[in-house]
């Protein structure tokens, strides 16, 4: 790779001028004219020269030196392609436009080439001999070259200064304190938010845990009322059997004192129909044990399913306190929790089962035929 290529490689950070393909071939087309071209005077001829150079290294990185020569692109961009264009190797002052135009693109691509970096060899050479050439050289042109030496640098950073993009770093401080105080509003407005979001927050969790108790009541509601339907129906049933129980015994009381009243006498075939009539009378006696048994255990039901309503009403308190307790005494709450949360007890096991019956009646017959 060409050592001048390496050195001045870098990535066209401006707009293309000497990149575009127009422009790069009115370059390429003075350089053909320049070398066809005799001139005869020695001092214009070395002008030439110099200048067909500085055009060579241009089309050699053409985007290197847009990067770096944005200033003269800017302002005598158009003029030096207009006189590259038009070159007449006859005319003078032909000549010296381009040399003074083509010496502004070398300062300038020295002053921008960038920290750590330096002209090549033959372009340092190339402004050194215009530089100490000066003295051979018009006023016009002299002062081109002074123009471009000395007073080109100050301009260029003068431009530079005034960039609006350099404006945004100069402006950076100040839009920092309005960036940070707009931080602190926010972090302020952020942190009211955010307490108001968790105060929000420990609402619904209270809504959420009453809304559960409450489901959880309306279960015991409407289990109490089933069981106050079963109480209400087992205590009619326990009437209905005590009057049944009772119709046999005053059945056989007003049959009795008829009897007597008519001067019968008491015989075998009364006491044929007081078997039947016992084991009657047996058997309701066991049914209105059953159904009395099932009340109770009921209203037992009832009393605790009501007592876990009041429950409902304490438990959440019930629970932080509970926490709380416990982290001193693991145990200060376990005669209480087992009363409060045992569960709902029906005394089943206390119920008398079928058999039962049928074995009293089995052994009531055979009392009696013994008795035969």
């Amino acid at each position: 790779m060409n050592p001048e290529m390496e050195v001045l490689r870098i990535d066209n950070g401006g707009s293309m001028f000497f990149a575009r393909e127009d422009n790069l071939g009115v370059l390429e087309r003075f350089i053909r004219d320049a070398n066809a071209a005799h001139v005869d005077d020695p001092i214009y001829n070395k002008r030439l020269v110099r200048s067909k150079e500085i055009v060579a290294h241009i089309v050699r990185n053409p985007s290197g030196w847009d990067s770096r020569c944005e200033f003269n692109s800017r302002h005598i961009g158009d003029q030096f392609i207009d006189a590259l264009r038009n070159f007449d190797p006859s005319q003078h002052l032909d000549i010296d436009n381009i040399y003074s135009m083509s010496y502004r693109f070398l300062c300038e691509f020295d002053f921008l080439i960038g920290a750590g970096k330096e002209l090549t060899l033959e372009l340092r050479s190339i402004k050194n001999r215009i530089q100490e050439d000066s003295d051979e050289m018009d006023a016009n042109v002299r002062s081109q070259i002074h123009y471009a030496s000395y007073v080109m640098p100050a301009n260029i950073t003068k431009d530079f200064l005034n960039d609006e993009r350099i404006d945004l770093f100069r402006r950076f401080e100040e839009r920092q304190a309005e960036a940070e105080s707009l931080k602190e509003k926010w972090d302020r407005e952020i942190e009211k938010k955010e307490t108001s979001a968790n105060a929000l927050k420990d609402k619904l969790e209270e809504y959420e845990s009453g809304f559960n108790f409450v489901g959880l009541y309306q279960g015991f509601e409407d289990l109490l009322k089933k069981k106050k339907s079963e109480a209400r129906i087992l205590f009619l049933s326990l009437l209905g059997l005590g009057v049944l129980a009772l119709a046999p015994l005053l059945l056989a009381l007003v049959l009795s004192v008829s009897g007597i009243y008519s001067g019968e006498l008491f015989s075998v075939s009364h006491l044929v129909v007081l078997i039947p009539l016992v084991s009657i009378e047996v058997l309701l006696l066991y049914f209105f044990r059953i159904v009395l048994v099932a009340h109770r255990s009921a209203k037992a039901q009832i009393m605790q399913i009501e007592l876990r309503q009041t429950l409902c009403q304490f438990i959440q308190s019930y629970a932080s306190y509970a926490s709380e307790i416990k982290k001193e005494d693991s145990s200060a709450l376990e005669k209480f929790e087992s009363l409060i949360f045992s569960g709902i007890l029906s005394n089943s096991e206390r119920i008398p089962s079928t058999f039962d019956g049928v074995d009293q009646l089995v052994s009531l017959a055979d009392k009696v035929r013994g008795s035969k």
